[in-house]
């Protein structure tokens, strides 16, 4: 009697280059699926990749990956500039994404990798660990649920010498990072997602160093009426990181949740006193991965879309707009953006 087997989940990973990455392949195992192919630009780093992380097969040739029937889902972990080339490829595959963020370098080339994953019926989710965190989620349930009250504003504090993401491989090289790409669209993104709110005009000052933005301070009015004030800076030493939701019957404060170093702390400040929220840790890499995959079986939605990436570049192009032209700028609707 032969024993019927379940389906393989499989996996292709496309870009070898972070210690993210292993994470994430350690976390497609922890589901229960099984990371079949690496694929990178290099034959030799896409072996060495995977070798050291067991994967069965890898390739410089995307065509042996989609004759895999076994394949069902991409996870891109490329540089910025290489993303697109591979969702692209991706979905013309068939294949559901998920993808790093931010999706792309500009929200039109967004735009056009959103509509390309429509067109060929394939969930495209973006990687957005902040929105992972279970403290942010918790912030989230709190603020949506009315315990603080009306929200007034979000204010969002960070700073520090640029810290490019580990790299497995020594001798990839990083020029001083973009404050806009690295920081900015991140931060709006998490703002979009503890608030429910869209951005509609933003002010922003920044200092430049040889031509490029590294300190950053901007105001975004959402919507709601309410406010997200940032500060984001390469050029300050090293702080702890603070998210702060502001209403009209109580505070919000997370402390130490926008690095790596650990999952943070969160406290809820209500008539004068301050009171530590207990949050459960979770595992940020499991958490994207499962409601991922839960939206390519049509049993939810990712925690970030293509479109919420988006929306955060679209924002964030309004804030460059706002600190080279010193004055406020208004942040066009995403289906409305031309």
């Amino acid at each position: 009697m032969e024993l019927r087997q379940s389906a393989v989940e499989g996996w292709a990973v496309m870009g070898t280059g972070t210690i993210a990455t292993e994470q994430m392949v350690t976390a497609i195992r922890a589901i229960g699926h099984s990371p079949l192919w690496v694929v990178s630009k290099s034959k030799t780093d896409a072996l060495h990749f995977a070798n050291d992380l067991g994967i069965p097969q890898a390739t410089t040739d995307m065509e042996r990956v989609w004759s895999d029937p076994a394949v069902k889902f991409v996870y891109i972990s490329a540089t910025l500039k290489r993303r697109q080339y591979y969702v692209l490829a991706a979905a013309d595959a068939g294949k559901h994404i998920l993808c790093d963020g931010p999706l792309s370098e500009d929200s039109k080339t967004a735009r056009r990798l959103i509509q390309n994953c429509s067109d060929n019926g394939v969930v495209l989710a973006v990687n957005q660990p902040l929105r992972a965190s279970a403290i942010h989620q918790t912030m989230r349930r709190l603020i949506l649920d009315g315990e603080i009250g009306t929200i007034q504003s979000v204010s969002i504090l960070r700073g520090g010498p640029f810290q490019p993401p580990p790299n497995r491989r020594g001798e990839i090289s990083r020029d001083g990072g973009s404050v806009f790409l690295d920081i900015c669209a991140e931060d709006i993104d998490l703002a979009r997602f503890l608030t429910g709110g869209e951005p509609i005009e933003a002010i922003a000052f920044a200092k430049e160093s040889n031509g490029s933005p590294y300190h950053l301070a901007y105001t975004i009015r959402m919507e709601d009426g309410s406010f997200l004030q940032a500060h984001e800076s390469f050029g300050t030493a090293d702080m702890e990181s603070m998210v702060v939701a502001a209403g009209t019957d109580g505070v919000l404060i997370a402390s130490g949740t926008l690095s790596s170093r650990g999952s943070g702390v969160l406290v809820r400040r209500l008539a004068g006193r301050n009171e530590l929220v207990p949050v459960r840790d979770r595992d940020l890499h499991t958490a994207t991965l499962e409601e991922f995959v839960a939206a390519a079986r049509h049993q939810g939605s990712p925690l970030a879309t293509g479109m919420d990436s988006c929306a955060a570049l679209v924002a964030t192009e309004a804030v460059a707009s706002a600190a080279k032209r010193s004055r406020a700028t208004v942040i066009r609707p995403f289906d409305e953006s031309a």
